[in-house]
């Protein structure tokens, strides 16, 4: 599973843990399937990128289909 390591709010660096040893890095946060990348930023819930959160792909799906039926 991809984590990104945070140091002071900020992503400095993508790792690949398994899940059974993540407790060796504890500034390492589960990424999910979002697309996150050196230099965004992490609040302690959310990940960020230039100030707009970062949104998962199934997130992003989800807002692009609600946009659709406004539309129709």
């Amino acid at each position: 599973m991809n984590y990104a390591l945070i140091n002071d709010g900020i992503v400095i660096n993508i790792i690949y843990l398994s899940p059974s040893n993540a407790s060796d890095f504890p500034n390492a946060v589960p990424m999910k399937d979002d697309p996150i990348g050196i230099g965004d930023t992490y609040d302690g819930q959310y990940f960020y990128r230039n100030g707009e959160r970062i949104l998962s792909p199934l997130e992003e799906a989800n807002l692009k289909i609600e946009e659709l039926e406004a539309y129709y």
